[in-house]
C-alpha cells in the first residue's frame, strides 16, 4: 500500500479520487493480463493434446499394417511399407525393433521437406518403452520439439516395437491472435471502468470535500450544522459526528466563557487575596480582596515583582527561590505549597498570612496563583486559646494536687482507724465491745469505699485511670473477691457461690486489682439488693479473638430486680433505678459507672438482664493475655498421679476442684456424697491403691464432713490426709479438726495456691501421724514464709504501730525510722531485706531518701527493694515512685493481704517452710464416745463388739512396747510404739487416751525422754479408764 501511495505521489496524483482511479486501473490491468496469460496457456495445452492424439493414431495404424511383414521377417516389405508414408511430412523417423529392442528397419529425414530414407541399423538395442518413454518425450531434434511414441506390433504378445518421432504442428500463430484479442478487450475494459469509477466517486468525494471545509470552520462555529445527504453510511456518520462536535464545541465554549465569568466574579468577590504571577514573578492578576488586604490599588500592583511588593525584605530571597522552584520544576512538590508567613501592607505594617500556591499551565507557559488569607485574628484567637489551655491545665494540676492531698489527709486517719480496729478485733473482747468495734470497722469500710469511688470517678473523668499488666491467677483473684464478701452474705443467710469453667486457663496477664474491683462491686450489689436466695458468680470463655483471650463473667442474684425502662440509667453517674434506692440501700451511685468504664478499658462491655422481683444478671467480657502457670504440679513431682478423693456437695465446686487437680496431673475422683465416698475408699483399699488425700466439704447431702472424716480411718489403710473445705467457719471447727487428725482446714472459695500448698504439706508429713501434725489453715500458710528484716520509714505514730503489728504478726522483724534521714542512717548500719518507705515525711521525704540509698548502692552496696507507702491515690503517684527508684507501690490504708502480696512479689516470699507445732491442749472430752463410734460404723453393734475384743487382746502388747521404750530410753522405739497405740485408741474416739499417746509420740520424735515416765503413768490411767468404759476392765 505504501508503494502504491509512493507511485501516486510520483505521478502527481494526490486527491482521493485520483488515487482510487489509479488503484482501480492497476487492479484491472493486472486482472486482464492474468486472464490473457491463462487463456494462452490453456490453448497451447489443448493443441498439444490434439497433436499427441494424432501421433498415437499414426503409430497404431502403422503397427497394425506391419504385423504380417514382421511376423514373416520381411524387412524389405517393412521398409517398403514405411517409405509409403513419406507424404506424411510431420513424421521425422520410424524405427522397427524386435522384442529385445534390436533395430530391424530405421527410416529418417532431417526435416519435413526431405523424404524418408533408410539409415544404417545400430547393433545396440534401444531402450524399451517402459524404461525410456519419459526421456524420449523430452528429446528435441534440430531445436524442434518432437513427439515420441512406442507402439507394440501384435495384438497379443508383441512381435516387436514401432518407434515414431512426429513433429507437432506450429501453434505460435494461434497464440499471437489470442494475445492480440485479449489486449484489445482489456484496453477497452480499462477505459470504460476508469470512466465509470470516476463518475461513481464524484458524489461521495464532493461530500467529503464539504465535510472537510465544515471541519476547518469548527473553530469559529456558533453551533451550526452541516446539511449533507448521502447514501454512503461512513460519510453520513462523519457528518453526524461533525455536527455533534460543532454543538459540543459551542456548548464547551459557552461553558468556558460562563466559567471564566464566574471565576472572575468569584475572584472579584473573594474574601481571600488572589494574586497570579508570570514566569518572571510579576503580577498579572490582583483581585479586590488583595487591594483591601495589602492597601494597594490594582493598577499600581500589576506587572510589579510580587516578592518585592508584598513580603518583608528579610523574607524576599526565600520566597523568590520558592517561586522559581515552582515555576521551573517539572512536577513541583504540591505538599509544600501551603505555608504560613509574614506579609507587609502598603503602609509597611507586617501581618501573618496563610498562603497556598497553585501552578497553572497555559499557552505553553506556567503561571503561579497565590491565595493569601489574613490570619491576624486567628493568631490572636490561638494565643487566647493557648493561654486558656495553660490556665486550665494549671487548674487541673491544682485540682489533682488537691485530690491527692485530700486523699492523703483522709486516708492517713482512715488507715489508723481501720488498722487499729482490725488489731482490736483480734484481742479478747466481750460481745458488746466486739459489736461496737465491728460497727466502727463496717462504717470505716463504707466511708473508704465512698472515697475510693469518688477518687476513681475523678480519675475516669480526667482520663487518668491507670492499669497494670502483670501475671496473676484468675481463680485466686475470683476466690479472694468472693471471700471478701462471704461474711456479708452469711449475715443475710445468702448462698454465695462461684463457678469457673474447666476450659478457662488460670494464669493470665492483666490487672487483677481492677478485675477484683469490678467483681467485688457487682457481688456487693447482688448481696445488697438480695434478701433471700443466692448470689452466683460464673466465669467462662468468651468469643475467640486474634490476640490473647476473652473471658465472660456473670453475676446472678435473686434480688429485687430492675425494671426494663430503668436498666439504661443504672450505668450513668449518680443514677440508680429508683431515687429511694440510695436512701434504702446506701451507696454513691457511682459503682456501676466505674465498673462500666473499667470493663470498657479492659476491652469489653458491661450489660444487665433483669426482671423485677426475679433478680438480675450482670455480665461483662474482658480481654487478657495468657500467662505462665503460677501454680504447677512441677513444684512437687510426687504429686503426679496422686490419687485424691473429692467429696464436696456443690457440683460447681466439685467440678472446679477436679479440673484444677487434673491440671496438676493428679488423679482426682469426685464423689457426690458421703456414701459414695465410703464406697470409693473401700474399693481403692481393696485394690491396693488407697487414696493419699481426701478433700471433704463440711456439709454433704447425707452426712457432715466431720463425721465422714472420723470414719475414714476405719475404711482404708493407710489413712489419707484429709483436707476439710468449709463454706462457713464455725467456732470449734479447728478443735474438731485437731481431734480427728484432719490435715488442713481451708475456707471456700479456695485459692489454687493455698490448695496446692496444703496438699504438698499434707503428703510430706509422716504417713500415719494424722493426730500429731499441726493443722494447716490459710493463716498458717501465710505465716509459713521466711522471716524478713524490714525497715519501716513512717512519721505517723499510729501508722507505725499498725504496720509494725501487721508485720510482726506475719513473723517479720521490724525496725522503725521516723523520717527519711533516720531511714538513711539505719540503712547504713545494717542490711534489710526490704524497706517500706512513706513518701511524705519531715526532715527528709521518701523520694530524697530513696535517691540517697540508690546512690549509695551504686557505689557497691547490695540493692534493697524499696516499697512506697503513700496515702495519695491519683494517677502518676505510682510512676513518680518508680521513677524515683522505688520497686513497688502500696496505697494506704494498708491491708494485710496487700502487704503480704507486695512482700511476696518484691521480697521473694513464696515457698512454704515448716512451722513449729503448737502445744497440745489439755485432754478433754469423753473417755469413750460410744454413740459417735457407732455412727461411724453405721450403727453396727456386732462390729463394735468385735473391734473392742480385738483391741483388748492387743492393748497389753502395745502398752508393753511403750513401757519398754521408756525404760530403755529408746526414743525411736517410743515414737513408733506410741504412734501405733494412738492410732488404735483413735478408732474409738478416745480423745483423752489419744492425747496422752500423742504426747509420748512427740517426746520420742523430739528425743525428749525426761518427761516420759510421768506421761506413761498418765497414759496407763487413761487406758484403764477406757477399758472400764468398754465394760472390759481387767
Amino acid at each position: 500500500m505504501r508503494g502504491l501511495q509512493h507511485l501516486a505521489g510520483r505521478l502527481g496524483l494526490h486527491t482521493l479520487g485520483q488515487q482510487l482511479t489509479l488503484l482501480f486501473a492497476l487492479l484491472l490491468t493486472v486482472s486482464i493480463g492474468a486472464y490473457s496469460g491463462y487463456v494462452s496457456y490453456e490453448q497451447t495445452n489443448y493443441v498439444e493434446r490434439l497433436e499427441r492424439r494424432h501421433a498415437d493414431e499414426i503409430a497404431r495404424h502403422l503397427a497394425a499394417a506391419l504385423e504380417a511383414q514382421l511376423a514373416s521377417g520381411n524387412k524389405a516389405g517393412i521398409t517398403a511399407h514405411l517409405l509409403g508414408l513419406s507424404d506424411e511430412a510431420r513424421i521425422l523417423r520410424l524405427t522397427v525393433t524386435d522384442r529385445q529392442g534390436y533395430p530391424l528397419v530405421d527410416l529418417s529425414r532431417s526435416d519435413n521437406t526431405q523424404p524418408l530414407t533408410p539409415v544404417k541399423v545400430s547393433d545396440t538395442p534401444l531402450p524399451l518403452p517402459d524404461q525410456s518413454r519419459k526421456a524420449a518425450n523430452s528429446a528435441t531434434r534440430s531445436g524442434l520439439e518432437t513427439l515420441v511414441s512406442w507402439t507394440g506390433i501384435g495384438e497379443r504378445a508383441p512381435l516387436g516395437w514401432l518407434r515414431t518421432e512426429v513433429q507437432p504442428a506450429a501453434a505460435s500463430s494461434n497464440l499471437t491472435h489470442i494475445l492480440e484479442d485479449s489486449a484489445f478487450a482489456g484496453l477497452l475494459t480499462l477505459l470504460l471502468g476508469t470512466a465509470a469509477i470516476r463518475v461513481f466517486l464524484r458524489p461521495p468525494l464532493r461530500s467529503l470535500e464539504q465535510a472537510t471545509a465544515f471541519a476547518e470552520s469548527l473553530e469559529g462555529s456558533q453551533g451550526s450544522t452541516l446539511n449533507e445527504s448521502t447514501a454512503v453510511v461512513e460519510i453520513r456518520k462523519l457528518v453526524d459526528a461533525l455536527n455533534w462536535t460543532s454543538i459540543r464545541l459551542f456548548d464547551g465554549q459557552s461553558a468556558l466563557a460562563a466559567s471564566e465569568s464566574r471565576n472572575r466574579a468569584i475572584a472579584e468577590a473573594a474574601l481571600d487575596s488572589i494574586i497570579t504571577v508570570d514566569q518572571q514573578g510579576c503580577i498579572l492578576e490582583f483581585n479586590p480582596a488583595a487591594e483591601r488586604t495589602f492597601g494597594l490599588a490594582r493598577a499600581n500592583a500589576l506587572h510589579q515583582p510580587v516578592t518585592q511588593l508584598i513580603f518583608p525584605e528579610r523574607l524576599r530571597a526565600d520566597h523568590q527561590a520558592k517561586l522559581q522552584e515552582l515555576l521551573t520544576t517539572p512536577e513541583p512538590d504540591t505538599l509544600s505549597r501551603r505555608i504560613e508567613t509574614l506579609a507587609i501592607r502598603g503602609n509597611g505594617d507586617e501581618f501573618p498570612v496563610e498562603m497556598a500556591l497553585v501552578p497553572l499551565e497555559g499557552e505553553g507557559h506556567r503561571f503561579i496563583t497565590a491565595y493569601l488569607r489574613d490570619i491576624s485574628e486567628r493568631k490572636e484567637a490561638e494565643r487566647i486559646m493557648r493561654e486558656a489551655k495553660e490556665s486550665a491545665e494549671a487548674n487541673s494540676r491544682s485540682k489533682s494536687d488537691f485530690l491527692a492531698n485530700m486523699s492523703h489527709e483522709i486516708r492517713t486517719p482512715m488507715n489508723a482507724i481501720l488498722g487499729m480496729t482490725d488489731l482490736a478485733l483480734e484481742t479478747r473482747l466481750d460481745e458488746e465491745q466486739k459489736e461496737y468495734l465491728t460497727l466502727v470497722k463496717t462504717s470505716a469500710d463504707s466511708l473508704l469505699n465512698i472515697i475510693n469511688d469518688i477518687l476513681d470517678f475523678s480519675k475516669i473523668e480526667a482520663g487518668k485511670l491507670d492499669f497494670e499488666h502483670i501475671d496473676f491467677s484468675l481463680r485466686d483473684c475470683v476466690a479472694l473477691s468472693v471471700r471478701t464478701l462471704q461474711q456479708r452474705a452469711a449475715e443475710k443467710d445468702l448462698e454465695l457461690s462461684v463457678t469457673v469453667a474447666p476450659d478457662v486457663p488460670d494464669s493470665l496477664i492483666g490487672d487483677p486489682h481492677r478485675l477484683r474491683q469490678i467483681l467485688i462491686n457487682l457481688l456487693s450489689n447482688g448481696i445488697k439488693f438480695t434478701s433471700l436466695g443466692s448470689v452466683r458468680l460464673s466465669v467462662a470463655s468468651g468469643a475467640p479473638c486474634n490476640q490473647g483471650m476473652e473471658l465472660r463473667f456473670e453475676v446472678t442474684d435473686t434480688g429485687v430486680g430492675i425494671p426494663h425502662d430503668k436498666q439504661g440509667l443504672i450505668f450513668e453517674a449518680f443514677s440508680q433505678a429508683d431515687t429511694s434506692t440510695t436512701r434504702r440501700y446506701g451507696g454513691t451511685g457511682l459503682g456501676l459507672t466505674i465498673c462500666a468504664r473499667l470493663v470498657q478499658a479492659m476491652g469489653g462491655q458491661l450489660g444487665v438482664t433483669s426482671m423485677p422481683g426475679k433478680g438480675s444478671t450482670f455480665h461483662f467480657t474482658a480481654r487478657f493475655d495468657k500467662g505462665q502457670a503460677v501454680a504447677q504440679a512441677d513444684d512437687g513431682p510426687q504429686l503426679e498421679g496422686l490419687p485424691v478423693l473429692i467429696a464436696v456437695d456443690n457440683p460447681a465446686d466439685r467440678s472446679m476442684l477436679t479440673e484444677l487437680l487434673t491440671q496438676w496431673r493428679m488423679a482426682p475422683v469426685p464423689a457426690i456424697d458421703a456414701s459414695q465416698c465410703r464406697r470409693a475408699l473401700g474399693e481403692a483399699a481393696a485394690l491396693g491403691k488407697p487414696y493419699q488425700v481426701a478433700i471433704i466439704g463440711t456439709q454433704l447431702s447425707d452426712a457432715e464432713g466431720f463425721e465422714l472424716a472420723a470414719a475414714i480411718p476405719h475404711l482404708t489403710h493407710p489413712v489419707p490426709s484429709v483436707i476439710m473445705l468449709a463454706g462457713e467457719g464455725r467456732r470449734g471447727d479447728g478443735a474438731r479438726c485437731r481431734e480427728l487428725g484432719i490435715a488442713a482446714y481451708l475456707p471456700m472459695p479456695i485459692e489454687a495456691s493455698d490448695l496446692l500448698n496444703a496438699i504438698l504439706l499434707s503428703v510430706e508429713l509422716p504417713e500415719a501421724s494424722s493426730n500429731d501434725r499441726p493443722l494447716i489453715t490459710r493463716h498458717t500458710l501465710r505465716e509459713q514464709r521466711r522471716q524478713l528484716k524490714i525497715l519501716l520509714a513512717e512519721d505517723n505514730v499510729v501508722n507505725q504501730t499498725l504496720a509494725t503489728r501487721l508485720l510482726q504478726k506475719l513473723g517479720h522483724q521490724v525496725e522503725v525510722a521516723n523520717n527519711g534521714q533516720e531511714a538513711l542512717d539505719l540503712h547504713a548500719q545494717g542490711h534489710f531485706d526490704v524497706i517500706l518507705m512513706d513518701v511524705q515525711m519531715p526532715v527528709m521525704g521518701g523520694f530524697d531518701a530513696t535517691a540517697a540509698i540508690r546512690a549509695r548502692e551504686a557505689a557497691g552496696t547490695p540493692s534493697t527493694p524499696i516499697i512506697a507507702m503513700t496515702a495519695h491515690a491519683m494517677k502518676g503517684d505510682r510512676e513518680r515512685c518508680l521513677q524515683a527508684g522505688m520497686d513497688g507501690y502500696l496505697s494506704k490504708p494498708v491491708h494485710a493481704p496487700d502487704l503480704v502480696e507486695v512482700l511476696i512479689h518484691h521480697a521473694g516470699l513464696g515457698d512454704p517452710a515448716p512451722t513449729p507445732e503448737p502445744e497440745s491442749a489439755p485432754p478433754s472430752g469423753p473417755v469413750f464416745d460410744r454413740e459417735k463410734v457407732l455412727a461411724n460404723l453405721g450403727d453396727d453393734e456386732e462390729l463394735l463388739e468385735q473391734l473392742l475384743d480385738m483391741y483388748c487382746e492387743d492393748e497389753p502388747r502395745m502398752l508393753a512396747n511403750v513401757e519398754a521404750a521408756v525404760t530403755e530410753g529408746d526414743a525411736e522405739g517410743l515414737h513408733s510404739s506410741a504412734h501405733a497405740l494412738k492410732g488404735a485408741v483413735s478408732n474409738f474416739c478416745a480423745t483423752r487416751a489419744q492425747a496422752k499417746a500423742q504426747q509420748l509420740e512427740r517426746a520420742g520424735r523430739e528425743r525428749n525422754m525426761g518427761s516420759t515416765p510421768a506421761l506413761l503413768d498418765e497414759l496407763r490411767a487413761e487406758l484403764l479408764a477406757l477399758r472400764q468404759a468398754f465394760g472390759r476392765a481387767a
